[in-house]
């Protein structure tokens, strides 16, 4: 009988607990979190932020903030339990608009609103637009200026030259922004520019005056040679020491610079490689493999390669080409200085080597304009602070200081100037 009855309590117990967790699980929050106090607004251009205090509700999730911009579209923004700092954004105006504040508990339950008046400052794309500067580049125009809030906007360049009127646009969100307008003639443009952002408000038109792009060109190759090392020193090189050219090096008092780091070339050719092909017009090819490449072999960084133009020129531009089935990787070289000499004297080699500027390949976020640049080949203005040309010179050093990985061996595919023939 005892045991009967622990089996028919052991039962009730079974059942009781059964119920419980399905009155558990059939249980809906429907109780909404309390508001949000203690608000406080600070303006900022075309928009602003809120501070507050965050209600003491245990399942308080996050605040969401709606409101209404001049295009009619709704908009809400949110900020977690972690944060209590909340941003709004999209007004074109300097007027009064109305923002809701809700808390949200996990249950997706919404507080009443706590209703906030707020007056923007200016609009971000009339701040950016003020800032934007026009100046002639090189058969470009170039297009700067500063979005401190780093918001996205879309800038628009647009140009007239008496017979038609075009428009460029690019969309950034960098703090400093760039813009360049290629392909154009050595022409007056009339220029204006203006700013839209995400939500539709457009700045007033800005008049940039009239500019006109520098003249320049793809400058032929044909006469270029490779500028072994005897020719870095001319008459102090010691011929004599050694009959093998390969081993020959500068006059004793001249070994100083024959270093890695200055006055030496790598090796002129090293497994597939050969340096003459770094100008030779022809790209590297995947598919088929066309190894069309300059290698290093295990040389490290940093290293040099010397070069006989031919001739006097002017440069402006430079276009560099990786081996585009490793772009942005590998032994593909990221950083690189341009040198020039106008030595007009070479009989004791070639001296008075003037650094132009320090170039770094960047890959673009998006892989598919990473792959479009790779293969475009990466464009540097020679003096990327100011639109001139370089001084008349012959000889070109091209020095990589260091590649996408930690790897020995480096290699690239093709250089190529822009600029003007003679002096």
């Amino acid at each position: 009988m005892k045991k009967a009855f622990y089996h028919i309590l052991f039962a009730l117990a079974i059942v009781t607990g059964n119920t419980a967790c399905s009155e558990d699980e059939s249980y809906v929050d429907t109780v909404a979190p309390g508001q949000i106090t203690n608000v406080r607004f600070t303006p900022n251009y075309g928009g602003g932020y809120f501070l507050y205090d965050i209600p003491e509700d245990d399942d308080f999730l996050y605040v969401r903030a709606d409101y209404i911009i001049d295009s009619g579209e709704k908009i809400s923004k949110t900020c977690s339990t972690y944060g209590d700092t909340l941003f709004i954004e999209g007004f074109g105006q300097v007027k009064e608009y109305e923002v809701k504040l809700y808390s949200i508990d996990r249950s997706e339950n919404a507080s009443e609103p706590v209703v906030q008046y707020v007056t923007p400052l200016e609009s971000n794309t009339n701040m950016v637009a003020s800032t934007i500067t026009v100046r002639p580049g090189f058969s470009s125009l170039i297009a700067e200026w500063t979005n401190e809030l780093e918001q996205t906007v879309n800038v628009f360049v647009r140009l007239a030259d008496g017979n038609k009127t075009v428009e460029k646009v690019l969309s950034s969100n960098s703090k400093e922004g760039f813009f360049m307008v290629e392909n154009l003639q050595n022409v007056d443009y009339q220029v204006s520019v203006y700013t839209k952002d995400q939500y539709g408000n457009t700045s007033v038109v800005k008049d940039c005056g009239t500019v006109k792009p520098l003249e320049d060109g793809k400058l032929d190759k044909s006469s270029w040679s490779f500028l072994a090392n005897q020719y870095l020193y001319g008459n102090r090189w010691d011929y004599n020491s050694n009959p093998n050219p390969d081993e020959q090096t500068p006059l004793p008092e001249y070994m100083g610079s024959f270093t890695n780091d200055s006055l030496k070339n790598a090796p002129a050719s090293a497994y597939e490689g050969r340096i003459e092909k770094f100008w030779d017009d022809i790209l590297y090819t995947k598919d088929p493999e066309n190894l069309n490449i300059f290698n290093t072999g295990e040389w490290g960084y940093p290293y040099s390669y010397f070069i006989d133009l031919g001739r006097t020129v002017r440069g402006s531009r430079v276009r560099y080409h990786q081996r585009t089935s490793d772009a942005y990787d590998s032994e593909n070289v990221q950083t690189f200085q341009l040198w020039i000499s106008d030595d007009d004297d070479p009989t004791d080699g070639i001296t008075d080597w003037e650094l132009v500027s320090t170039y770094t390949i960047v890959k673009p976020a998006d892989q598919y304009e990473a792959n479009l640049e790779a293969e475009a080949g990466h464009e540097f203005i020679l003096y990327p602070l100011e639109t001139k040309y370089t001084k008349p010179f012959r000889y070109l050093r091209f020095k990589a200081l260091k590649g996408f990985t930690e790897r020995m061996t480096s290699v690239g595919s093709e250089i190529t100037l822009y600029g003007l023939e003679g002096e």
